[in-house]
């Protein structure tokens, strides 16, 4: 009985793992290494981090070199050089003139940027939805007609689009601007949502038919919530493009070009002020772009733009 016992013993001491003493001097910690070579080295890492931080000062720079303008007299900016802070006084007047001259063409430039880029947005989608989950008579043949205009630069569509505004009269009004955006931003809008769309589960819409939804219920319900990720940064490009645009409102507006858009006002307003007031101009102009810009930030670090997306 007694040597059952012992054998019983020795057999739980080996199965039974040795657990070290942590107490125990005896016990050597983990020694962390550093890498020296590699794409994950300490020289390689330190580099990259390097540059990135160079690339962001010197793209900083001239954003600082504004702000710091705009917020000195003329007096600062005559005498002393471009990278001192104000030595006389902060002028923050210059902003209230600042928003004063702009908040006009602002105004209208923001109400008919966000009113085009929403509608193009909605109408290139229910295109995109119609081209990929239908089939129709010459279904692919009117999709490449549609996208051929891609491969024409915008700069050389410039003169036939004035000519046919001209031609109808739209001109020095609004519609000569609001009319050529709605039309010019639909081509790639299409052809990126179609892509995105021919990723969409199938069965999600086959499931929907069999409840009885139609065409429109299909399109509101099923495609356009599963679409919106990629809308919203396309809607975003299309926003800044539009509201950059300096050449088409000049051509538009070209006898006066202070009742258009912002950009084209904004040209000519700058030899009235003084270049304090000048700067503060150029950041008030640039507000609603900074806010676009961390909108669109938030689906492009999440990923959700491209879940679908063919590349």
């Amino acid at each position: 009985m007694e040597s059952e016992v012992k054998t019983l013993e020795m057999n739980d001491e080996i199965l039974r793992p040795e657990t070290p003493d942590l107490g125990s001097p005896q016990v050597k910690k983990k020694k962390f290494k550093i890498r020296l070579g590699g794409v994950e080295g300490i020289f390689a890492q330190g580099t990259m981090v390097f540059l990135l931080v160079l690339t962001l000062l010197l793209c900083m720079v001239p954003v600082f070199v504004t702000i710091v303008m705009s917020l000195k007299t003329q007096t600062d900016i005559t005498d002393f050089p471009i990278w001192t802070l104000p030595q006389t006084k902060w002028e923050f007047a210059n902003y209230a003139q600042a928003f004063e001259v702009l908040s006009s063409p602002l105004i209208w430039t923001l109400v008919m940027d966000i009113g085009v880029t929403v509608t193009v947005m909605l109408m290139s989608c229910y295109v995109a939805f119609l081209f990929q989950w239908y089939t129709f008579l010459g279904n692919k043949f009117l999709f490449a007609a549609f996208i051929l205009p891609m491969l024409v630069p915008n700069v050389v569509l410039l003169s036939p689009t004035y000519i046919v505004a001209s031609t109808l009269g739209i001109t020095q009004s609004y519609w000569g601007v609001i009319l050529p955006y709605l039309a010019g931003n639909q081509i790639a809008s299409v052809f990126m949502l179609r892509v995105f769309m021919g990723q969409h589960p199938k069965s999600l819409y086959e499931a929907a038919q069999l409840d009885g939804a139609n065409k429109f219920n299909l399109f509101m319900y099923v495609c356009l919530p599963l679409s919106f990720p990629i809308m919203m940064v396309q809607g975003i490009g299309i926003f800044a493009a539009i509201f950059n645009d300096y050449l088409w409102p000049q051509l538009v507006f070209f006898k006066d070009p202070e009742v258009g858009t912002l950009m084209p006002y904004l040209r000519a307003k700058m030899n009235v002020y003084t270049q304090g007031i000048r700067y503060a101009m150029y950041l008030v102009a640039g507000i609603p772009l900074i806010i676009s810009t961390a909108v669109s930030i938030k689906f492009f670090v999440s990923g959700d733009f491209a879940s679908g997306l063919k590349m």
